[in-house]
């Protein structure tokens, strides 16, 4: 049966009872009263492009996972164990948010392990409030599926926090490495930082190829690549219970394809885009798109991501 005829007959199954509503009502509020965060993020994910893509390649690869594992519904639209347990960590993760911001506010310590910890349990106890709220609806049987989209997810808010923190480092390493491959083609090129322009916040880094200047500017450092990678990676290690050791493993490997591919997408753009300057915004977005989503592909395929048939214990070890 479908999942949403068994979710339709469960549900007429289920409204008859005043339990179901009560249930209904108090997990509804609790994962409401997150809505300011959950707006902030979402205002700032849909602003910042990198981000977004991010999103939706993190979205399409939990997607995959449920499309071939395909699960059944089973103890769906209750106060299930895996909804009550992720209640308890939500809580628990309010409660440290909580405690953290007093230490932060009224005993005014400023450190930045303590901010950290204070954004991250948030960020948290908010993704865990999602998460029994998924489990009210599904049931126990995506329980693998949901807990490694909720780590995952955790994940990803946190690391969107530092975006501007990273910039500058990603895209001085972007820079360097085309230069050096570019010159092993033997070809001639130029890299220098331009004086800083009062309306940016950092100096342009310039890479001078053919006669002409191309600015490695934000959008090119390649950070909603890596991110992609490194969720994909973390994703399917979780998913797949991998150990510790096979897990980071796994996410470096992702990192260095992320890399890896925003360097060719720069590559890439400095070789061809002489040849159709005229047209060099199109090229530009072109190969960043086929870059982009080959890092997705390239990571899911060589992380051994589900791709024809639905996954069995033996593809879980």
């Amino acid at each position: 049966m479908a999942l949403r005829n068994q979710l339709l007959q469960t549900l007429k199954e289920r409204i008859k009872s005043p339990n179901f509503w009560f249930e209904w009502i108090i997990l509804g509020l609790f994962f409401l009263s997150f809505a300011p965060v959950s707006y902030w993020f979402a205002e700032n994910t849909f602003s910042e492009t990198r981000v977004f893509h991010s999103l939706i390649t993190l979205s399409i690869a939990i997607i995959l996972l449920y499309r071939f594992e395909t699960p059944t519904l089973e103890n769906a639209l209750e106060l299930n164990p895996h909804c009550q347990k992720s209640l308890k960590i939500s809580l628990l993760l309010l409660v440290i948010f909580v405690l953290s911001k007093i230490s932060l506010n009224f005993f005014q310590l400023d450190s930045l392990i303590l901010n950290m910890i204070y954004s991250l349990s948030i960020i948290a106890s908010m993704v865990m409030a999602l998460s029994s709220f998924v489990f009210f609806i599904f049931g126990t049987r995506i329980s693998r599926i949901n807990y490694s989209s909720s780590i995952t997810f955790i994940l990803f808010l946190f690391l969107s926090l530092f975006m501007i923190q990273v910039d500058w480092p990603l895209r001085a390493l972007a820079a360097q490495w085309s230069v050096f491959l570019i010159e092993l083609l033997g070809q001639s090129v130029d890299f220098f930082i331009a004086n800083q322009d009062q309306s940016q916040s950092s100096p342009s880094l310039i890479i001078q190829f053919n006669g002409r200047n191309f600015n490695v500017a934000s959008e090119c450092n390649g950070f909603g690549i890596i991110l992609n990678s490194a969720l994909i990676g973390l994703l399917l290690s979780v998913y797949k219970r991998h150990s510790f050791l096979n897990s980071a493993t796994n996410i470096i490997a992702a990192l260095f394809i992320g890399f890896t591919f925003n360097v060719l997408r720069i590559i890439s753009i400095i070789l061809i885009a002489p040849f159709l300057f005229q047209y060099y915004d199109f090229i530009h977005e072109l190969l960043g798109t086929i870059y982009y989503w080959g890092a997705f592909f390239i990571t899911w395929y060589l992380l051994k991501g589900p791709l024809e048939k639905a996954i069995n214990e033996k593809e879980l070890v």
